[in-house]
């Protein structure tokens, strides 16, 4: 069968698989030697870095973290409205200042203690708190937030105070950018009792001592893995974490949500499963050791899967790649020889040959799926000739006669070397890495190719310890916010700008851009914003290839969306388990609510 998924803020559509429609009598058929336990095995390419939603930069944990802990509002997966989930939704200032929200009286933490607006303060004090190094990316959508309150003293009603408007702060305060952490469990120093305001706002607090003792804290390694210490809200809790091999958690017995639409958790337990060479992925989905594969790469691989149990499903979302120069690193200081690394760049060979036509160029971070889309700059073309004439008018000859273009820089001869730095157990990625270096090797650039583990890959692009990198973004199904990425205050303190790009327009103009509340301007600024990077080329965009996913077929209640992981494992009911979908809940696909009726 196949569905179209329509959202209300994505502009592109795409008709998609979804679940094959199958017979009453099949719900209990074992065919293909299907397992029935109520389980699911969910592949991760790599570990997974931590487990403290305020101290993780990659995807993986943040699949973990969502099934622990949870935000003040949730968001509706098909139509990425916001709704009513720990708390209410918003009441919201005329001036955009203060948003109020009300606790939801049923919330309650795994281990039975009631959540208030305790949790609330501490849980945005740890994530503002100026030392914690590793909560830099969160703290930039964090930075107009003065205060959070108690209204007439009551821990059920909190109040956030914004020294500025901004447009997403609805999203950033409710939608997950913040998953609240219970009090009880993290703050048993009593620390951010003791940190005030003033202090968590200024550049040169005078109190320092307990912000430290909470970063420390939090920053302990070996703090994630204490189930005593893994006390969260969520529909699942945590039960093990082995190094590279796997982490599982298990359904809550009593999760207070259960009942409510969008709250069913089905699986028993999810075991995230990593295993870091794609090939030995497949293999093991294909030996029915794993159930789900997030995205299948190269693509050749995901249509070689011919199995009749495995299903293979594909979907458009907000993600894009892209080549980032460092702009710390000489060579990488002139605009031209940037544009002269992009004409380099075989965008249309690379898609062709390794993404058998399964991806769409792109030329920005605001890509064909958002709303804010400007489809009005030029793709970049792959001209050998164009690019030689650049480098040669930025003074990049071949001196020596060795075959590597050189040029003296301040007294001395610097030859155009460098590495591209990627995650290891990509082969994709290595696979475009080693095709754009031999075109480069063409012209007189030598560039390595080093692939490094994911976290320690991670670990060097935020400490700008890299020449060139390949790295992937994903952002929200609704419209985007590039400060976090392009703006100069997240060039250090283990900011995104790994780039290091910096430009006085456009900073402004993202600054702006957050604090615009008319769509139409917000776009014009964006479409300036673009055309500042576009001329600028600090990175060279790539492309957004659809998420290529493939799962064995025993599930039902199977629905994609259009943002990443661009499922909802958790809804996923093992065919044959016994285990009966809550009808009339809105996450309930009609398909298997028929199928289900008695």
């Amino acid at each position: 069968m196949k569905k179209t998924l329509s959202l209300l803020t994505v502009a592109f559509f795409i008709t998609i698989i979804l679940v094959s429609c199958s017979k009453k009598s099949e719900i209990s058929d074992n065919q293909n030697g299907l397992s029935t336990k109520n389980n699911l095995v969910y592949w991760l390419l790599s570990d997974i870095t931590k487990l403290i939603p305020y101290t993780t930069h990659d995807a993986y944990s943040g699949y973990v973290n969502q099934l622990l802990w949870e935000p003040l509002n949730s968001v509706n997966p098909r139509t990425q409205d916001l709704i009513p989930w720990l708390a209410s939704l918003p009441e919201i200032s005329p001036d955009h200042l203060k948003y109020t929200y009300t606790i939801n009286s049923a919330a309650k933490w795994s281990d039975g203690v009631p959540l208030t607006g305790e949790d609330i303060q501490f849980s945005f004090k740890t994530a503002m708190d100026p030392l914690l190094a590793d909560a830099s990316s969160l703290r930039n959508y964090l930075n107009s937030v003065d205060s959070i309150s108690f209204v007439g003293g009551d821990k059920m009603k909190v109040a956030f105070y914004l020294n500025k408007p901004y447009f997403q702060m609805d999203r950033i305060l409710g939608g997950g950018y913040v998953l609240i952490m219970p009090k009880h469990i993290f703050d048993k120093g009593g620390w951010t009792d003791k940190m005030s305001w003033a202090d968590i706002k200024s550049l040169n607090p005078k109190t320092t001592g307990p912000m430290k003792d909470l970063a420390d804290f939090i920053s302990t390694n070996g703090i994630d893995r204490d189930p005593k210490n893994m006390i969260g809200s969520g529909p699942y809790i945590f039960k093990e974490w082995i190094t590279n091999d796997h982490i599982t958690v298990k359904r809550a017995a009593h999760y207070w949500s259960e009942n409510m639409e969008w709250g069913e958790a089905y699986p028993e337990e999810m075991t995230f499963k990593t295993i870091s060479d794609m090939n030995a992925a497949v293999t093991s989905l294909k030996a029915k050791d794993i159930d789900f594969m997030e995205i299948v790469n190269p693509p050749s691989n995901w249509l070689a899967i011919k199995q009749p149990y495995i299903k293979r499903d594909s979907v458009y979302y907000n993600t894009y790649a892209y080549l980032a120069w460092n702009k710390e690193k000489t060579i990488f200081k002139s605009k031209k020889v940037r544009w002269a690394l992009s004409h380099l760049i075989n965008r249309d060979e690379i898609i062709s040959n390794i993404y058998k036509g399964l991806a769409m160029k792109v030329e920005s971070p605001i890509i064909f799926t958002q709303p804010d889309y400007y489809p009005g700059l030029k793709p970049i073309d792959f001209n050998v000739e164009e690019a030689k004439r650049l480098l040669a008018e930025e003074g990049w000859t071949d001196s020596d006669g060795d075959g590597i273009l050189d040029k003296v820089i301040d007294g001395k001869k610097v030859p155009f070397k460098f590495t591209f730095l990627t995650n290891a157990g990509n082969e994709v990625r290595k696979q475009v890495l080693l095709v754009v270096s031999e075109q480069l090797r063409k012209v007189g650039i030598q560039a390595d190719v080093q692939a490094l583990e994911f976290s320690v890959y991670l670990e060097n692009l935020f400490s700008h310890n890299f020449d060139a990198c390949y790295a992937a973004l994903s952002g929200n199904a609704s419209e985007d916010d590039p400060y976090q990425t392009f703006h100069s205050s997240q060039v250090n303190n283990k900011g995104s700008n790994w780039h290091s790009f910096i430009n006085a327009e456009a900073d402004k103009l993202m600054e702006d851009h957050r604090m615009e509340f008319d769509f139409n301007k917000r776009k014009d600024m964006m479409k300036r914003f673009v055309e500042i990077l576009y001329d600028e080329q600090p990175v060279t965009f790539l492309w957004s290839q659809p998420q290529l996913m493939a799962r064995v077929d025993r599930f039902d209640n199977v629905e994609l969306v259009h943002q990443r992981p661009c499922v909802i494992p958790a809804l996923w009911i093992v065919r044959g388990s016994g285990v009966k979908p809550k009808l009339g809940a809105l996450s309930t696909l009609k398909e298997t609510a028929d199928k289900y009726k008695e």
